[in-house]
């Protein structure tokens, strides 16, 4: 893909985005809503979390036993006898579950490897010969781990896990090494390291999507790199979450031990994913990394409590989308400046024929969709819109006749600039895509709510920036 049409994506994108608390999405990628990805299977992340938490992050359902005792049929138990879970086994029939990386059907090579980066030697083996298998038991302080391997294949056919002794959390401390102050937002303040976390992780997400080079580009056109750019939001948002954390305390909106508890999980995992160089550079510590996960959960759950009791009401007119497909046989071309001009008389005439003959087609019955893929002149077949949102390469008078189908109907020729479309109704009420509408007209309404909220709080607090430590700093480095 061409860099200046990534860039203009990228310009898209931020012209579009509004919601105050962006940073949560470019900083907390383990908040992970929708996907699941393979390191929610890893089941340590979960000790001493509620069962509820679990199924939450997993998206599966547990059956009770019995008093504390839960299993996913076949797959998995967790005992949480005190409401927090402290053992896991993983059984047999289970494909996704792991214990330290360890999974069932395992070679014992690889398991033994990864167990031992977070154990010992083993202290005990023992033959069940009733189960054709050799147990492996492995304990520090804290815990225990048994690890069953098939006699004959050497393969791994149960994981057990026990913890003994959940740790505490560390309570939140102000820094002594911490770098430069960066901004006070009223007597709050932001030091360095605390700026760099953020930086550092929006630096990432942008280069992997879009390289390196991204950050010297005038991508709004103002003169301004895009690296400036992404550095005044970043510091922008970090002052918001400042606010909002002082906010929260005022309203009494408090973090529970649980969420706590995933802000410390967190950032134990992010901290573990540092370089030593990285920690020494930024000056980051587990400390500050709670703290800042902290803040963005907290800052979430004021925005949650909030804006609870919007207007839900979204009427089917204002949210409604349907699918069509669509046959395009072009009566235009471009000339050498790139204007669409007529074809000549015979390639429009023959054109037009041809157009008349798959309407011909269309409404004896042939599948629309594989006539389309045969013969239309357009790259995109189907699309799926609501009033005001068709495609926008095409004039109204295609979203008009769209409108105008019902489910199964198929369009007379429609004139666009372009040509003549013949267009087939897939379904005149999209629900799938009209549910998603309606949740993002909610979401928008709840996202003015907090950004009225918002606009009130921070006329309370005074900000002042430390241009000249935070203008050395740059991504392009």
């Amino acid at each position: 893909m061409n860099i200046y049409r990534i860039y203009s994506k990228v310009k898209r994108e931020l012209l579009k985005s509004s919601r105050i608390i962006l940073l949560i999405v470019l900083i907390l990628p383990f908040f992970g809503g929708c996907r699941i990805n393979e390191d929610d299977y890893e089941l340590t992340h979960y000790t001493g979390k509620s069962v509820n938490s679990f199924e939450k992050a997993t998206k599966t359902e547990l059956t009770e036993e019995s008093n504390g005792v839960y299993k996913i049929k076949g797959e998995l138990q967790l005992i949480a006898p005190k409401g927090a879970i402290e053992s896991y086994t993983i059984l047999e029939g289970s494909e996704h579950y792991k214990l330290f990386g360890v999974g069932i059907g395992m070679n014992k090579a690889e398991a033994e490897q990864k167990i031992m980066k977070a154990y010992e030697e083993e202290t005990n083996k023992a033959i069940e010969a009733e189960k054709n298998s050799v147990t492996h038991t492995y304990r520090d302080k804290d815990s225990e781990l048994y690890l069953s391997y098939d006699i004959d294949t050497g393969l791994v056919t149960e994981v057990s896990y026990y913890h003994l002794n959940i740790e505490s959390l560390m309570e939140d401390e102000e820094l002594t090494n911490a770098g430069e102050l960066i901004a006070l937002v009223g007597d709050m303040r932001v030091y360095y390291n605390e700026a760099m976390v953020y930086l550092k992780s929006v630096q990432e997400n942008y280069e992997i999507d879009y390289g390196k080079g991204i950050w010297d580009v005038d991508i709004l056109g103002d003169g301004s790199s895009f690296g400036e750019y992404i550095k005044d939001e970043v510091l922008k948002q970090i002052i918001q979450l400042k606010v909002i954390r002082a906010k929260a305390n005022q309203e009494g909106i408090l973090l529970t031990e649980e969420e706590k508890a995933d802000a410390a999980a967190y950032a134990k995992e992010h901290y573990a994913g540092l370089s030593d160089a990285d920690r020494d550079r930024y000056l980051v510590t587990l400390e500050l990394l709670e703290k800042v996960y902290s803040d963005n959960i907290l800052a979430e759950k004021v925005f949650e409590t909030l804006t609870i009791d919007v207007d839900t009401n979204v009427p089917d007119i204002n949210a409604q989308q349907i699918t069509v497909q669509h046959i395009l046989i072009y009566s235009t071309e471009l000339n050498d400046e790139g204007n669409r001009v007529s074809l000549s008389l015979g390639q429009r005439n023959s054109a037009f024929d041809k157009v008349n003959e798959l309407l011909e087609k269309a409404r004896t019955g042939e599948d629309f969709y594989t006539l389309a893929e045969t013969n239309s002149e357009d790259d995109e077949i189907e699309y799926t819109f609501g009033r005001g949102e068709g495609p926008d390469k095409y004039s109204d008078t295609f979203e008009q006749a769209a409108f105008n189908l019902k489910t199964g109907e198929t369009s007379s020729l429609i004139t666009t600039e372009y040509g003549w479309h013949i267009i087939y109704c897939v379904t005149d009420f999209n629900e799938d895509a009209t549910i998603r509408v309606k949740e993002n007209i909610i979401e928008e309404r709840r996202t003015k709510l907090f950004a009225d909220y918002y606009s009130s709080w921070s006329s309370e607090y005074d900000v002042v920036i430390n241009s000249d430590a935070w203008d050395k700093i740059s991504l392009a480095e």
